[in-house]
């Protein structure tokens, strides 16, 4: 079989096709990296790898599919040469469907969708019936390799990590890190800023329910509240077109808490490192106890998890599903400190293989916390059983073969 990728994309979207890139290749298929970057050299040499029947696209959130001005058109809307050719293009989308309503309406005819959380699989099952939409792959997570993660060359040998590839815990530089950018959620008000003042009070009172209620779905939520104020007028075809606005809502939610946690950790008296951009702006009782050291890419941000004792994660409203963040962080032999999902509690024991804190009581992350650091000896047999179940269960290579399963069935 012969895969087409996608580089020079989203970064952290980039890291996760080089990963997968190597293990396809170790599997025995062809890889052919698209330049996005440029489009005139990759278009030929695509032209001499496609072979009719045996090339499937794969690509992360439309990657090839959109804005390539050789691959589509109309302003980069209509994805013509998969049209053309009946390439079947399969889709990783890492974000909720409702960010992408616009381009559900103008796939190729050879489309699969996969979802990375349950929830996004029900929604496009409810709202896009008519797209084959129903596989459910969760995200993968790399162990730092050095001088092989994050790139990809066809005749590259693959190591596989182990335990000896690690840092040991007690050596490690950082007790708790946290790899992740941060915006005030006020922020994101100024979206609201054209809207009719009932519907800033309903974004608002909406706003208001996720923080009561951290681990239902916004859409959940939303519905409930929409057909409360609309009844019988709201239709799937109406709450569809509502839920295309909740974005902002989406991202306001999943910043406050990751602030709301982050300040949780650093106002106990406890110091973290955070690697991201926004903290500055983080209104706090103890701005010493963060060590802020700026936005970095995927690779750095492995490498800081390898130097930690604990790693932070806050899912990102993701309900049903698992999350790299997760994932890097026990391959990398942290004790992962997580909200929980329904996926990762299916994966993983609290205080056995991860350390779990409840969104809903704040002082709650501190304590776990500060019990976590008063037992080095748990913490470290919790971080090396996160590892053992993450890399049998949760890798890219895990991730590849469940991918190549849905590869070939695009091309059937």
């Amino acid at each position: 079989m012969k895969i087409v990728l996608f580089k020079n994309i989203v970064e952290s979207q980039e890291f996760f096709s080089f990963e997968l890139a190597k293990h396809f290749h170790a599997m025995g298929h062809e890889i052919f990296f698209y330049d996005c970057s440029d489009p005139i050299t990759a278009k030929k040499k695509l032209d001499s790898f496609v072979e009719i029947g045996n090339t499937v696209f794969f690509s992360f959130n439309f990657n090839g599919m959109i804005n390539d001005p050789l691959l589509c058109e109309k302003n980069g809307k209509d994805p013509v040469y998969l049209k053309n050719t009946g390439i079947p293009f399969v889709n990783y989308v890492v974000d909720h469907p409702y960010y992408y309503h616009k381009e559900f309406q103008n796939i190729p005819p050879k489309y699969i969708q996969i979802s990375i959380d349950e929830n996004h699989a029900a929604y496009m099952e409810r709202f896009f019936p008519e797209i084959d939409a129903s596989t459910v792959i969760y995200l993968g997570g790399t162990q730092l390799i050095p001088y092989q993660s994050g790139i990809f060359e066809p005749d590259m040998p693959i190591k596989k990590g182990t335990k000896e590839d690690l840092i040991p815990f007690e050596k490690r530089r950082d007790d708790i890190v946290f790899c992740g950018n941060y915006m005030e959620p006020a922020f994101f008000d100024k979206y609201l800023k054209g809207c009719e003042e009932p519907v800033r009070e309903f974004y608002d009172e909406l706003f208001e329910e996720l923080k009561e209620n951290p681990y239902e779905p916004l859409e959940k939520l939303a519905e409930k509240k929409i057909v409360g104020v609309f009844g019988e007028r709201a239709t799937d075809t109406y709450l569809r077109d509502c839920f295309e606005n909740m974005i902002v809502l989406d991202l306001k939610i999943r910043h406050f808490f990751r602030g709301k946690m982050v300040k949780a950790i650093a106002d106990s008296g406890h110091k973290i490192t955070v690697y991201g951009e926004g903290y500055d702006k983080l209104p706090l009782k103890h701005p010493e106890n963060i060590v802020n050291m700026g936005n970095v890419d995927s690779l750095k941000c492995l490498k800081a998890i390898a130097n930690a004792r604990v790693s932070l994660n806050i899912m990102p409203w993701f309900k049903k599903g698992g999350h790299d963040r997760v994932y890097n962080s026990c391959l990398n032999g942290a004790l992962c400190l997580s909200d929980r999902s329904e996926a990762l509690q299916r994966q993983f024991s609290d205080m056995e293989s991860i350390a779990f804190f409840d969104l809903k009581h704040t002082e709650d992350i501190a304590e776990k916390y500060s019990r976590l650091l008063d037992d080095p000896g748990k913490m470290k047999d919790i971080a090396e059983a996160g590892y053992e179940i993450s890399l049998r269960d949760h890798s890219w290579e895990v991730r590849a073969k469940e991918i190549e399963k849905v590869l070939k069935r695009a091309l059937t």
